[in-house]
């Protein structure tokens, strides 16, 4: 009553109607609100930042962080209403509009809070990654999307409550849509536990090579619904956790070394003394290389076949990588060639191979 009372008394002797000047005075509250939010931005939130820095504590540094663009919309949105404000509005539209003034302080105000778990998260992360760097983007993947997740669903409800709708009421009566809804959270719980359960049991991580009963493949992504696993194929397969966190799961980058075991077939012809130094000079090449496990490896005449001399290879590559693995074998595997052929000795290939390559009676 007394802003009316005040733009009519204005109105008369500026000689402008009254609309006109509420409009003018409307617009000059939201150039007012612009200006107070850009001051905020600018000077109000650096001088809290100066403030932060100088405390021990990292989370109010978050807290600031994480306020600045939320307090500058609302500055700007609460200048809108006073704007509105200006005019005489219909009592039938004033509850209306103060809802959604109310809806629009939540989404400001969880917005804040989105912001916040994101720096709260990061922090997180940057102390966890000193003890376990591995665990590190697991938390990223699962904990992130997670308590997001949580902020997003809680501001959904409140503003539905805002608006007068009973939350359980309304999923009751959606009949068998509440039915699916309950599935589905349950479905969400599940997979959500199990991601809990890989992060803290360690089962694996992201780059870890695994096999388990329904996939084999390098660990791309853990979320808190799936695991993204990338096959030797290249296809991309998405497990619920539900499922990872419940079946037996091998890691193989977990070894800490990886296996190499076969046999060559030699003549039987073959003099000892010359089986004895390629022998001698597989075992110097295995020790002088940085990537064969020192701890064991075996290098002898292992038996005698049906027309041949056996000699087992077995040593473990330190490296659990597949393709450095394929590298080291391979490199090996050329140098092991490389003596047998400098000692003039022949390695006999597979009898199946043989049989194979062999012409057989008739064919021309």
């Amino acid at each position: 009553m007394i802003l009316n009372d005040l733009i009519s008394t204005i109105g008369f002797y500026v000689h402008l109607e009254p609309i006109i000047l509420r409009i003018i005075v409307a617009l000059l509250i939201i150039v007012l609100g612009f200006i107070l939010s850009q001051v905020f931005a600018k000077y109000i939130i650096k001088l809290l930042i100066k403030i932060t820095s100088r405390t021990k504590s990292n989370i109010d540094d978050v807290l600031i962080n994480a306020l600045g663009k939320p307090a500058k919309v609302l500055i700007i949105g609460l200048s809108f209403w006073a704007a509105i404000r200006i005019f005489i509005i219909p009592v039938m539209l004033q509850g209306f509009l103060s809802r959604v003034l109310r809806t629009f302080i939540i989404a400001v105000v969880f917005w804040f809070i989105y912001r916040a778990a994101d720096g709260i998260v990061d922090m997180l992360s940057n102390y966890i990654n000193k003890k376990d760097q591995k665990i590190t983007p697991v938390l990223n993947g699962v904990f992130r999307k997670s308590l997001k997740f949580i902020i997003i669903v809680l501001e959904v409800f409140m503003i539905i409550k805002e608006w007068g709708y009973d939350i359980s009421g309304l999923i009751a009566g959606l009949g068998i849509g509440g039915l699916a809804f309950s599935l589905a959270a349950k479905d969400a719980a599940s997979n959500l536990l199990g991601s809990i359960t890989i992060m803290t049991d360690k089962t694996y991580s992201i780059g870890d090579y695994i096999q388990t009963g329904s996939v084999e493949g390098i660990v791309e992504e853990i979320g808190f619904r799936s695991t993204k696993v990338r096959t030797f194929e290249n296809s991309l397969i998405s497990v619920p956790n539900s499922i990872m966190s419940n079946e037996p799961v091998t890691n193989w980058s977990k070894r800490g070394k990886r296996r190499v075991i076969f046999n060559l077939d030699i003549p039987l012809d073959i003099p000892a003394d010359k089986i004895n130094s390629v022998i001698a000079r597989i075992k110097d090449m295995l020790i002088n290389r940085d990537d064969v496990n020192q701890d064991f490896f075996v290098v002898s005449l292992n038996g005698f076949g049906e027309a041949t001399l056996q000699i087992l290879i077995y040593y473990f590559t330190k490296t659990t990588d597949y393709v450095d693995y394929l590298n080291v074998t391979s490199e090996v595997n050329l140098k092991i060639l490389e003596f047998f052929e400098e000692a003039g000795i022949p390695i006999i290939p597979p009898r199946s191979m043989v049989i194979q390559n062999a012409q057989l009676p008739g064919v021309e």
